[in-house]
């Protein structure tokens, strides 16, 4: 009896042992011409996520990757937004790469590569995000002030789903509290040669303009000017509808804006890693002309430890007739310093 359980056991650890051979057999090959036998997870920002049994997951620059290989399906995306979907393996050139599809493969420069990312199956495995927050407090004023940044995206071949949370509020005793609070959906459907159409869903309160509630619905067409392995650059144009309820007061007719957006994101994955995004988005009034809205924010986050971030923001609301009349303010500006984790 005790031989037939020896065994038995002798055999779950031989087929385990196989298992847990069998989950990383993708390979890379250095400029030095060291190979790592590993599990690809993804390009992103010009790093290679990389995950290996002895030493944990490691990020590797993607310029010193000369060969790449992966029995795994994967979305590869080339700097002028040609997806190209399949299993990967090297070529007989250094520093390129083959993409085995369906129908068929293709050899890329792995220079003009800037993210691959597996086609994964659940729904979880699609989401990334962050989650950032802030608080402050001063005994002098009696001012507490705390703040919540969030964003979510699942992204599919041809599109992608973004949520995006922003909240400010501000409470001191004797006066009233001030908010301001920012939550947009954002549908993107990806076209040929880096073009992209956007529809947009958002919700925004702001007590320094009197608005209790705005919401707005828009739709743009752009295209990404630059996409490299440290940055993006993008526009886009289009239309917006929106209606104000000023607080205290009765929702305002809906009045039509032009929607003119703009964004830069630069990133490095260098430790320290560092993020920067400036986005820039007017809206010229048409109904109401001559009312002109103007958004910016900026933002810069640096890595403390893997996965955990400082964050530095600013941002500033302009509108040159704000709902709550003569009162409001033209202007709501906003510094904030959080720490976040992303995900």
């Amino acid at each position: 009896m005790q031989s037939h359980l020896r065994f038995f056991l002798s055999g779950l650890l031989i087929l385990s042992a196989g298992f847990a051979a069998a989950e990383r057999t993708d390979e890379i090959v250095l400029w030095n011409g060291n190979t790592i036998t590993g599990e690809v997870k993804s390009l992103q920002q010009g790093k290679l996520k990389y995950k290996t049994d002895h030493a944990g997951t490691i990020y590797i620059e993607w310029e010193f990757v000369h060969a790449l290989t992966s029995s795994t399906f994967f979305d590869v995306e080339t700097s002028e937004g040609v997806h190209h979907y399949g299993t990967l393996s090297r070529a007989e050139e250094v520093h390129f790469l083959v993409v085995i599809g369906p129908t068929g493969s293709v050899i890329l420069d792995m220079d003009q590569v800037v993210t691959i990312a597996p086609i994964r199956k659940t729904f979880w495995g699609r989401v990334d995000g962050s989650l950032n927050i802030g608080a402050s407090y001063t005994s002098a004023d009696s001012i507490l002030q705390y703040s919540l940044e969030s964003d979510a995206t699942y992204r599919q071949r041809k599109y992608s789903a973004a949520i995006t949370l922003n909240s400010i509020q501000t409470r001191q005793d004797e006066r009233d509290d001030t908010f301001r609070d920012n939550l947009d959906f954002t549908y993107t459907r990806y076209r040929k040669n880096r073009y992209f159409a956007a529809g947009i869903l958002a919700f925004t309160r702001s007590s320094e303009q009197g608005i209790d509630l705005r919401t707005e619905l828009g739709w743009m067409y752009g295209r990404r000017f630059k996409q490299t392995n440290t940055s993006n650059l993008q526009a886009s144009a289009g239309l917006s509808v929106s209606r104000d309820t000023p607080i205290g007061e009765e929702p305002s007719d809906y009045f039509l804006s032009g929607l003119l957006l703009g964004q830069y994101h630069f990133f490095l994955y260098n430790f320290p890693k560092t993020d920067l995004l400036i986005q820039l988005g007017v809206l010229p009034g048409i109904t109401d002309w001559p009312r002109v809205r103007v958004n910016f924010s900026g933002s810069i986050k640096r890595e403390l430890v893997t996965d955990f971030t400082v964050n530095f923001s600013i941002s500033d609301a302009y509108d040159s007739q704000p709902p709550g009349g003569e009162e409001a303010a033209n202007h709501d500006f906003a510094v904030v310093l959080s720490v976040g984790w992303t995900f």
